[in-house]
């Protein structure tokens, strides 16, 4: 699908026409139009302020061509990642301590990932000695990627 495409499907799932795309996003009306009559390409400002108004769309499939239209938390601005978790201290739902003496319960060590801890069941020279093979990143429409 090509980007012009893309932009016509934007439009009409957010039920606009031209005139009110181009007022919503701030592109020229003009500009828009040649856009959808296939004279011009959008250029790298016309994606940015499609993706700065409609915050819910895709960046992967509006730029790339991958995955689903909508982020896949729907009308959120962005999508929470793996590091954007917080500190487990600061997630009481979630364990990090014995309720005795403040320390890690039952000697496991604490990894840390940018921010967020994790704590395993492992002995310390278990988990040094272990190294991330590979990720595997799956997706709302049932695709994967694998990395």
């Amino acid at each position: 699908m090509t980007q012009r495409e893309k932009l016509i499907k934007i439009m009409e799932s957010e039920q606009m026409n031209a005139k009110q795309f181009a007022e919503e996003t701030g592109i020229q009306a003009g500009t828009i139009s040649n856009i959808i009559n296939g004279r011009n390409n959008p250029s790298l400002d016309v994606i940015q302020r499609v993706l700065n108004r409609f915050r819910s769309i895709s960046t992967d499939w509006l730029v790339m061509d991958f995955g689903p239209m909508y982020r896949s938390n729907g009308s959120q601005a962005f999508e929470q990642s793996l590091f954007d978790l917080k500190p487990l201290e600061q997630n009481p739902s979630i364990p990090t301590t014995s309720q005795s003496n403040n320390e890690p319960s039952q000697g496991a060590p604490l990894l840390h990932l940018k921010g967020a801890t994790i704590q395993t069941n492992e002995q310390p020279r278990e988990a040094a000695r272990k190294r991330i093979e590979r990720i595997v990143i799956f997706f709302d429409d049932g695709t994967f990627e694998e990395r």
